[in-house]
C-alpha cells in the first residue's frame, strides 16, 4: 500500500552543504537542476562529457565518459558523493535500426555503469535519483516502441534490481514531455518557434499524438523533490496529468506568435507510440509534486527564450496568452 509521505514539497533545507554528483550536468535536464542544487546550498559535482568552462563554487564540472567504467570509479572517488542525479540518455525516439547500438551504450551500459560505481562507492551513497522515461512500457505485455524505450525500460530493471539486491536508495522519476528553454533545436517546440520566428511555413508531419506535456521547471523541482523525501520505493511520474496533441502545441506557439497561418499540420501517426498521462495523484501523494507552470506560460517562457538566442522578434507573443 502506497502511503502519504508529504504535505506540500519537501523542504530544499534537506540537501545544503550534501556533496550531490549529477551525471549529464550539461543537458537540457542537467543545467538547470545543477543551478537549483546550487541556490539549495549543496555542493554540487557536474559531470558530462563536455563540461562548460570552469565556474564558480559550488559547482564544479568534470569531464567524464559514464560509458566508461573506470572513469566511473574514478569520478566516485573523487568526489565522494551521498546523492546521485544519473541524467544521461541518448534520447532520440526514432525506430531505426541504427539507433540500437547508441542507445544500448548511452543508456544501459552507462546507467549500470553508474548504479555500480555508487553501490560500490566509499562513502555511502544515501540516494540515487535516477530518470526514467513515460516511453518505457508496462502492463501484462510490456513490448518497447523504440530502441530508446527499450533501452530506458533495461536501466531501470536494473535500478530496480540495485534497490533490492544491493541496498542502494534508487528512486525512479519517469518526467513526461518535457519542454523549454535549452532545450536541443531539433524537439518539436523549439523547432516549431524557430521556424514561426523565421516567418517560415513549418510542417509537423505527425500533429495527432497526445502527450503530457510539463515544464522544464516543474520537472527540475521534481526531481529535487525525490532526493528530498524519506523514501520513495515507487516509479513516480512528472507531469500536469493531462493529455494535449503535438498539433495543439503548434497551434499554441503559432497563436502566440501571431503566425498560426504558417502551420501545416498532418494528422498522420509515427507508428505505435506510447500514449501515458502522468499519475499526478501519485506524485502529489510521494513527492508533494504539483506541475505549476501551464502550458500557454511555458510556450511563453520557451518562446522569449528562444528568441533572445537567435534575435528574433517576438510577434504579439504577450498579447496572446488569453
Amino acid at each position: 500500500m502506497e502511503r502519504d509521505q508529504v504535505d506540500g514539497m519537501p523542504d530544499v533545507s534537506a540537501i545544503a552543504g550534501k556533496n550531490i554528483l549529477v551525471i549529464g550536468a550539461s543537458g537540457f535536464i542537467g543545467r538547470p537542476l545543477t543551478n537549483r542544487l546550487a541556490v539549495a546550498g549543496a555542493k554540487v559535482y557536474a559531470v558530462c562529457r563536455n563540461p562548460p568552462a570552469p565556474g564558480t563554487w559550488p559547482i564544479v564540472w568534470s569531464r567524464g565518459d559514464v560509458t566508461e567504467a573506470n572513469r566511473v570509479k574514478e569520478i566516485f572517488s573523487e568526489f565522494r558523493p551521498t546523492v546521485v542525479f544519473h541524467l544521461t540518455s541518448d534520447s532520440q525516439g526514432g525506430r531505426e535500426l541504427s539507433l540500437i547500438p547508441s542507445s544500448l551504450r548511452n543508456d544501459v551500459i552507462a546507467a549500470v555503469n553508474v548504479l555500480h560505481g555508487a553501490a560500490s562507492a566509499d562513502v555511502k551513497v544515501e540516494r540515487f535519483i535516477m530518470a526514467g522515461s513515460f516511453e518505457e512500457p508496462d502492463g501484462a505485455d510490456p513490448t518497447p516502441v523504440s530502441p530508446y524505450a527499450a533501452a530506458k525500460w533495461a536501466a531501470s530493471g536494473y535500478g530496480r534490481m540495485f534497490r533490492r539486491l544491493y541496498g542502494l536508495d534508487v528512486r525512479i522519476v519517469r518526467p513526461m514531455m518535457t519542454f523549454g528553454p535549452g532545450q536541443k533545436e531539433f524537439k518539436i517546440v523549439p523547432s516549431t518557434i524557430l521556424s514561426l520566428l523565421r516567418n517560415k511555413a513549418t510542417k509537423i508531419g505527425s500533429g495527432s499524438r497526445l502527450v503530457d506535456w510539463v515544464y522544464i521547471d516543474d520537472v527540475v523541482e521534481g526531481l529535487i523533490a525525490a532526493a528530498c523525501v524519506p523514501d520513495l520505493p515507487y516509479a513516480v511520474d512528472l507531469g500536469s496529468g493531462v493529455l494535449v496533441s503535438v498539433a495543439d502545441m503548434a497551434r499554441e506557439i503559432g497563436r502566440q506568435l501571431g503566425r498560426e497561418n504558417l502551420l501545416e499540420i498532418g494528422e498522420g501517426a509515427r507508428g505505435e507510440e506510447m500514449v501515458r498521462a502522468a499519475d499526478v495523484e501519485k506524485a502529489r501523494r510521494l513527492l508533494g509534486f504539483e506541475a505549476k507552470i501551464s502550458l500557454a506560460e511555458g510556450v511563453s517562457r520557451t518562446i522569449g527564450s528562444v528568441s533572445s538566442l537567435c534575435n528574433a522578434p517576438i510577434t504579439d507573443s504577450s498579447s496572446r496568452l488569453d
